[in-house]
């Protein structure tokens, strides 16, 4: 027998188009669990203490407020209890956090000493390698050192030829030689329908190998996409009115939306739009991609 919290809760899941096992996609949590709620039956539930918060989630799930709806049926939520943590329990630990504190405080003053002698030496190495620059630069017999290789300079005469300069092709010439690149034409995209069967309609698309999805809501929906291994290319989520999302499906061969309150939501594909050929609330969408030679 269904209380009356459970039935406004059940219409309000109703009205949003979802089912149980919809719903326990969005909340993740067991249809079991979401039928004893509409039911009243929370013996079946875990624990007491999750009760509300299952409500909570079912309620925030299908657009309700789920603080006033608790409010409201109070009466009807079983009554919870509170374990008492004895307080020697949480003994242990202080003592533990205290004598690791004090452990680690003696180790880094047993390393204090090394710490100090090695910060000393690197101090030493640092001035003995100031002061060794500080001579190097200061060194006169840089200079007679610089040019003593046993060679002698000879100016040069008058008479001689001055010196030649490689020729290089101007760049003109060589840009001239270069062949203009051609821009590959876009390949043309096409969409069909190739079935439809149940809640199923699946689509073949002919198009480039770079595709992006663009999902946009116009009003509270439920969404999820994957792809031909059931990977998660969007995890299921409830979307609002005003949202967008874009989704790289460019390394897909196919993908497969599960969309709630379908009239809400808008399609296209490298900016064609994808028109529904089935006027269903809930409904699958598939494509099957083609890359266009």
């Amino acid at each position: 027998m269904l209380n009356e919290m459970g039935t406004r809760l059940k219409e309000a899941r109703i009205a949003k188009g979802y089912s149980l096992e919809d719903l326990q996609d969005v909340t993740k949590i067991q249809k079991r669990y979401l039928a004893g709620i509409e039911e009243g039956n929370y013996s079946m539930m875990p624990g007491q203490f999750y009760v509300r918060a299952f409500i909570k989630q079912y309620a925030d799930a299908v657009g309700l407020n789920a603080d006033e709806l608790l409010e409201q049926h109070k009466s009807e939520m079983p009554e919870t209890t509170k374990e008492q943590v004895s307080k020697p329990m949480a003994a242990p630990a202080r003592s533990r956090r205290q004598s690791m504190s004090k452990s680690s405080s003696g180790r880094i003053n047993e390393k204090m000493p090394m710490i100090i002698v090695a910060l000393f030496i690197v101090l030493i190495i640092f001035v003995m390698w100031f002061f060794y620059n500080m001579l190097a630069e200061n060194d006169p017999t840089d200079e007679a050192t610089e040019n003593d290789d046993g060679l002698q300079y000879e100016a040069p005469s008058e008479n001689s030829p001055p010196p030649t300069e490689e020729e290089e092709p101007a760049e003109d010439e060589a840009a001239e030689e270069q062949p203009e690149e051609e821009e590959p034409a876009e390949p043309e995209t096409e969409i069909s329908v190739t079935g439809t069967e149940g809640q199923t309609t699946t689509y073949q698309w002919t198009g480039p190998a770079e595709r992006e999805l663009v999902i946009d809501v116009s009003g509270p929906s439920w969404v999820g996409a994957t792809d031909e291994n059931g990977e998660n290319l969007m995890t299921a989520t409830t979307m609002q009115a005003g949202q967008s999302e874009t989704l790289d499906v460019s390394e897909a061969s196919q993908i497969r939306l599960r969309l709630g309150a379908a009239p809400n939501v808008e399609l296209s594909l490298n900016g064609e739009p994808i028109e529904y050929q089935q006027d269903l609330t809930t409904q699958n969408i598939v494509i099957d991609f083609t890359d266009a030679e």
